[in-house]
């Protein structure tokens, strides 16, 4: 304001004199050019703001506690300037409070009306960024996976926006055996980028661990929840539909096992494995049948489960379990020509056996 009065009265002094030698427009027009420069004054006056100044300067100098002060005062004099606000963010974050260095960032990218205020915003975070997550990799490669994982959760405070941190996180707790965690956050990373085939692909790898784990412990159901998962996110995932089938023949649930068994065999139909299992599957629905009296029924179990097994005895015709198996179906359909037929091929193939071990 001084130097607005300074400004104004030198007007009127150039004004009482220009005034008295009759140049009353002059004065006019002198007096408007000297009350716009004091406009020009004021204004940069707030552009320059002492508080600003002082907090860069203290920033620079590492006196954080003095920056901190200094940028908050210049938010009060200046409270929709986005500078401040990055500075007081880069000043937090050199202190290690990620939070309010994410708060002040954040703050100043919404005030950044232009392209390049907001370029100037994202160089700052990611700056900082960059440390954290840098420094989680090195840990990483280091197998310090529990130091990996608190600097890459580090690097979420300060932008939650950036993929790749939630990837490397996941995947140091995959490496620590957390996997509920690595779930957890391999899932958020999925929202930001659903296309990331890295991504998927550590998923995928921690869905099947924690599926064989369930498995394992007789938990079928909750094996079944991470197939369908990966089901859902990476359907020609190898063995996929073996391995659900084998879920829900587990579960008992032959129908639903026989579905994705057939799906597999789509895709690899001459599996020895699969094919067998979709005989017991028809086996033990026969039998099911057999029990709730439904002779009827159950023949057409028996009728279905002779297909696999011809099947295998194409591909393997020497065998011995196939051809055991064939018979029993054969006998059970009345078809007992055939299957004293497969008898003898047994007894020819145990003297086999039994030659050879002579």
């Amino acid at each position: 304001m001084m130097a607005l009065d300074i400004l104004l009265r030198l007007a009127q002094m150039i004004g009482q004199r220009l005034s008295e030698k009759g140049e009353g427009m002059k004065v006019v027009r002198t007096a408007l050019a000297l009350v716009a420069l004091a406009g020009i004054v004021v204004l940069a006056g707030c552009g320059a703001d002492p508080a600003f100044t002082s907090g860069k300067v203290y920033l620079a100098d590492q006196n954080y506690d003095k920056a901190i002060e200094q940028l908050g005062i210049s938010i009060r004099n200046s409270p929709q300037a986005w500078e401040p606000h990055m500075y007081l963010g880069m000043a937090y974050a050199d202190t290690d409070e990620l939070e309010m260095a994410h708060d002040e960032f954040f703050a100043a990218l919404d005030l950044a009306l232009d392209a390049a205020a907001k370029e100037k915003v994202e160089n700052a975070i990611t700056h900082y960024w960059l440390v954290y997550d840098k420094e989680g990799e090195r840990n990483i490669d280091a197998t310090k996976y529990i130091d990996a994982i608190d600097q890459f959760q580090k690097a979420i405070v300060i932008d939650p926006r950036k993929v790749d941190a939630y990837i490397n996180l996941g995947y140091a707790y995959h490496m620590s055996d957390d996997l509920d965690k690595a779930v957890e956050e391999f899932e958020k990373a999925l929202e930001y980028d659903p296309g990331n085939e890295v991504l998927v692909e550590n998923l995928v790898s921690v869905y099947e661990n924690q599926a064989g784990n369930f498995a394992s412990l007789g938990d079928y159901e909750n094996a079944l929840r991470y197939f369908g998962k990966i089901e859902g996110l990476a359907p020609n995932t190898v063995d996929l539909f073996y391995n659900i089938g084998l879920m829900h023949y587990q579960n008992k649930d032959y129908r639903e096992g026989l579905k994705y068994f057939a799906k597999h065999l789509d895709a690899s139909p001459e599996d020895e494995e699969v094919l067998y299992r979709v005989f017991l599957a028809h086996w033990a629905l026969a039998k099911n049948l057999e029990e709730d009296g439904m002779e009827e029924a159950a023949l057409d179990e028996h009728s279905a489960a002779l297909d696999p097994l011809e099947q295998l005895i194409d591909l393997n015709d020497k065998e011995l379990t196939y051809h055991r198996a064939l018979a029993r179906v054969l006998a059970k359909l009345g078809r007992e020509d055939e299957a004293m037929h497969e008898l003898k091929i047994i007894e020819e193939l145990l003297k086999g056996d039994s030659g050879d071990e002579e």
